[in-house]
């Protein structure tokens, strides 16, 4: 479930941050997206085979091979073969992906958060491995600024998860954990049932609470002497912690509309984003 739209789209949530690079980041950027949205569509197709999908999923974990051995077949894999020589974008990052696209065909519950981590490992934190090697770093090591990609993966993810409860039901989806759900007093059937009552609020809360503290997780690991280098990370996590902090603002109100921010507010967030990775 990659809940954004392509980078270059003005509605994005990515917009900021897609202009902030130079034109061959943007490319290597929009090339990785093709890649993920491509994954992401073999498994989210409405009325999909699983059995084919398994296939082409397959298909894809061979053409990773392939573009790691300079010979891709697929026009989108050829695509990345400048971006992942420029850049160095590791091979573990595009077949975590993969993985991660294919829990969805063996259902979509998770008993824990740590059972969602997993997933959220795999169709985000991917995506946050390969954008941080297209930003660059120069002074946090290299486990760090992965486990950076990782921690700021989560947090965006689950920020859709949280944004996105009413429209996952509607596709027979599950992403909050089971075990937090009967913790919060609510239940299965009662989400199902859109119940807005305080139950439902309390376990958004504990969302909440998740999210916030993968933001400033993330935040801590980074050499302040990158954070620069890495604005446009920052301003995609500043829109995305802005929509959460709304979504929170509007008592959780995410069964039946999404919550959205004004082009005017995330420029707003874009100038603090700025302001804080030079130290402001």
């Amino acid at each position: 479930m990659i809940s954004a739209p392509p980078p270059a789209e003005k509605k994005s949530n990515f917009f900021l941050g897609f202009l902030l690079l130079s034109k061959p980041k943007r490319e290597a950027l929009s090339a990785v997206y093709a890649y993920c949205r491509l994954i992401d569509d073999i498994v989210d197709k409405p009325g999909g085979n699983r059995d084919e999908a398994r296939r082409r999923l397959d298909f894809w974990r061979e053409e990773v091979s392939l573009l790691y051995r300079g010979a891709p077949t697929h026009a989108v894999s050829r695509g990345l073969l400048k971006p992942v020589a420029d850049y160095g974008i590791p091979r573990d990052a595009f077949l975590e992906m993969i993985r991660g696209c294919a829990m969805d065909l063996d259902g979509t519950r998770y008993e824990t958060a740590a059972d969602l981590e997993s997933y959220m490992r795999g169709v985000a934190s991917s995506v946050g491995t390969m954008c941080v090697h297209i930003f660059g770093w120069k002074h946090t090591p290299k486990d760090r600024m992965h486990e950076f990609a990782a921690t700021f993966g989560y947090a965006f993810q689950l920020t859709n998860i949280v944004r996105d409860v009413g429209d996952d039901l509607g596709l027979g989806r599950i992403y909050l954990p089971l075990s937090e759900i009967r913790a919060a007093g609510y239940s299965v059937e009662r989400l199902l049932a859109r119940d807005q009552g305080p139950a439902f609020v309390r376990l958004m809360e504990g969302q909440y609470g998740r999210a916030k503290g993968y933001y400033a997780r993330a935040r801590a690991l980074v050499d302040v002497r990158d954070r620069p280098g890495l604005l446009p990370a920052e301003v995609m996590a500043h829109v995305y912690e802005g929509l959460l902090d709304e979504i929170k603002a509007r008592g959780y109100r995410v069964f039946f509309r999404k919550t959205s921010l004004s082009g005017r507010r995330k420029l707003a967030l874009a100038l603090k984003a700025w302001l804080y990775c030079h130290g402001f």
